[in-house]
């Protein structure tokens, strides 16, 4: 294994010739414009590389040590000066040619960060509203993805009602709440780092197998008792703990309505499950997660 071992031509099973011996990965960085509308970060090839003039997500060749996501936020940084952490992967959609796979790694960016063509491979790097891409000369493998991804650009909030969660889970959790919501966090923040391969609901205007793998923020609401574990269980990645300074519910409820993106509560009251759909919300029921953790 070295650093630079994935340059090079490969040939997949559809007789096509594609850069990168061990496949090749992408960043496509999502944010919010002042509109509200998204808009995505991409480059302009070089008239010498191949599909010279095209316009994608920066990207190129994984070396053999590297996974999707390492592999697309190097190319990101190398060609735009993508800083760490700028963006979150949400969303993993893999191009498979047979024996050559192209991942775009999709995430979501609080807003449109500064960027600059940091390579003579992408002259051009710009912001580009959603509604506009498709206007643009895309490469032709991008272009084939585009439509399915911008139905994904939005961040996925599973919004977990700790106590009906736990309810639902006959292990002893009456005897030691906060013990409860303790392993539900610990169970949660692993579900996190591997992803889901299908979420219960889809984004809207999406098919729920849009992409290949989701990896969705939790926000696990406490109430009661179990708050007590709230102050050992620090935010994550992938995981925050909300301790409910009154009723869980209306917490949930609130939360529903006001963050950003698609919000999936995962509860079995009937009246909490009302209340979310009316604050714009997705809503499954704990099987779902309980039969992920």
């Amino acid at each position: 294994m070295a650093e630079g071992d994935g340059n090079g031509w490969a040939d997949c099973a559809q007789g096509h010739r594609h850069w990168g011996r061990h496949g090749a990965a992408g960043l496509l960085a999502a944010a919010p414009g002042p509109d509200g509308q998204a808009s995505v970060l991409l480059i302009r090839r070089a008239s010498w590389t191949q599909h010279a003039g095209t316009w994608g997500p920066p990207g190129g060749a994984r070396d053999s040590h590297e996974s999707g996501a390492q592999a697309a936020q190097r190319e990101a940084a190398e060609e735009c000066a993508v800083p760490p952490g700028a963006a979150r992967i949400h969303g993993v959609l893999d191009d498979d040619h047979g024996g050559w796979s192209y991942q775009t790694l999709v995430a979501a960016a609080a807003d449109a960060f500064g960027v600059l063509a940091a390579s003579a491979e992408a002259p051009e790097v710009a912001w580009v509203p959603a509604d506009r891409v498709g206007s643009l000369p895309l490469h032709p493998g991008f272009a084939v993805t585009w439509p399915v991804i911008r139905e994904a650009l939005d961040p996925v909030t599973i919004i977990v009602d700790g106590a009906n969660v736990m309810g639902a889970r006959p292990d002893g959790w009456w005897r030691d709440r906060a013990g409860a919501a303790a392993r539900l966090y610990h169970g949660l923040t692993a579900l996190a780092s591997r992803g889901v391969t299908e979420l219960p609901e889809a984004p809207a205007g999406a098919p729920a197998d849009a992409l290949d793998r989701w990896f969705p923020r939790y926000v696990l609401v406490l109430e009661g008792q179990a708050k007590a574990a709230a102050p050992d269980l620090p935010d994550s990645e992938g995981v925050r703990v909300v301790a409910a300074p009154g009723s869980g519910d209306d917490t949930i409820a609130e939360l529903a309505g006001r963050l950003r993106g698609q919000r999936i509560v995962v509860t079995a009251d009937r009246e909490l499950r009302r209340r979310s759909q009316a604050a714009g919300a997705a809503v499954t029921g704990p099987r779902w997660l309980l039969g992920l953790l």
